[in-house]
């Protein structure tokens, strides 16, 4: 492998955005990504919905075509794992013993999905949905399923069920939560989105956990913790994910006490060099006040260009708010800013209307948004609130009622 002037490690959304970012700025110097899949970067929203689902062609999905890459004189080796940094010298060592140097790098390596370390986890017919190859493999499981079980209640979770029911596969889905989706919003939409789900086939059973995962040659059933079996061909587990960091930790870069890559204000790790982007990156969120790390697309596509930007020499500050949406079933969600550890919740608008807004307080300011159906003209106030961490206590009222315009309090 040739030495290059930027290298990337890790193929996914932030890596292809890099590339972008960086030829806004450099027309010539060499790039190369090393990704460990076989695939060029490709967006994963659509592995749990429409391109599961069969709604989407394979060339939807890619971020970019491969001529792209050809004619951007971008290199992309696949199926190459990297496993050591060597700061000093500036090279990463490949698991084929190959090696690359660097005058910059990217570090994307995303994460891994978690398997549940049930007896019989490893059987055929039990999945995890992380990668094109897994929703292939699923996609593929699913024409022949007899019945479908769902190990867990988060947005992955909620969607693949939803999806797998719209391809008219018998689907059980299992959480340890009350509802769906509780760790991030009301139990009002939670116990919407289990009524979305009953009406629509699924199975719902809630606050209980999987023991064992039972078959002779392939998955058949699925003790769980009550004594209930769950008969099931096909298991989804979706709880999850283990970030990729092992090779940033054995470079001796700084982590947070979750193994997050600690990343300055422009995306910049504790080697002046290496930068970080995507589901690995903890950076200091100006929206919050605090370090933040966030596994959503939105996170990724923005990080993945300003730390391109920036490794050609930008400079530039990542103050992008944090953005997630998701679709299951009719149902399609937004949300801005923090959502984690509300001190309580303003609910605008009402659930049954198809317009409602749940507003996050922490410490009597606004520190998230999650909506649904929300309107054109409250797009970017919504934003800008969040981003301004404004106080509650004087505007609580006119936050609540759905007649104020919303740009009137910024």
């Amino acid at each position: 492998m040739d030495d290059v002037k930027y290298l990337i490690v890790g193929g996914g959304l932030a890596a292809a955005r890099a590339c972008e970012g960086i030829r806004e700025l450099d027309a010539s110097g060499s790039i190369a990504i090393v990704t460990a899949e076989p695939h060029l970067p490709y967006h994963r929203p659509p592995l749990s919905k429409a391109y599961l689902r069969g709604e989407r062609a394979l060339s939807k999905v890619f971020v970019q075509a491969e001529s792209y890459y050809r004619d951007s004189n971008i290199a992309v080796y696949t199926d190459a794992v990297a496993t050591r940094i060597t700061r000093r010298s500036r090279r990463v060592t490949l698991a084929d013993g190959q090696s690359i140097g660097y005058e910059e790098m990217l570090l994307a390596t995303g994460g891994r999905a978690w398997r549940l370390p049930l007896s019989g986890a490893d059987l055929p017919g039990v999945f995890t949905l992380r990668t094109l190859d897994d929703c292939d493999a699923i996609r593929q499981a699913a024409r022949a399923a007899k019945q479908v079980l769902v190990i867990g209640g988060s947005f992955i979770g909620c969607e693949v069920a939803a999806s797998l029911s719209q391809m008219d596969v018998p689907v059980t889905v299992c959480f340890l939560e009350d509802y769906p989706l509780q760790a991030v919003v009301p139990e009002e939409l939670g116990r919407h989105v289990q009524t979305l789900l009953e009406d629509r086939g699924v199975t719902v059973i809630a606050d209980t956990r999987p023991e064992r995962i039972e078959g002779t040659e392939r998955a058949e059933q699925v003790q769980l913790e009550n004594d209930q079996i769950v008969e099931a061909d096909l298991i989804v587990m979706g709880v999850g994910i283990r970030l990729n960091t092992q090779i940033a930790r054995e470079a001796e870069l700084d982590l947070t006490d979750r193994s997050g890559v600690v990343v300055d204000e422009h995306l910049r790790t504790s080697d002046p060099h290496i930068y970080a982007a995507g589901d690995i990156a903890a950076w200091p969120d100006p929206a919050s006040g605090e370090r933040t790390r966030v596994e959503h697309w939105d996170v990724a596509y923005n990080q993945g260009y300003c730390a391109g930007r920036n490794m050609a020499g930008a400079g530039e500050s990542y103050d992008t708010l944090p953005y997630f949406f998701s679709d299951i079933l009719e149902l399609s969600f937004e949300a801005w800013g923090n959502l984690s550890r509300p001190d309580r919740v303003i609910t605008r608008g009402a659930l049954q209307d198809g317009a409602v807004t749940y507003w996050y307080v922490r410490a009597d300011r606004l520190a998230g948004a999650l909506a649904i159906g929300l309107p054109d003209a409250e797009r970017e106030p919504t934003q800008a609130l969040i981003s301004a961490r404004t106080q509650v206590q004087t505007i609580e009222t006119a936050l609540a009622d759905a007649s104020t315009d919303l740009a009137t309090l910024l």
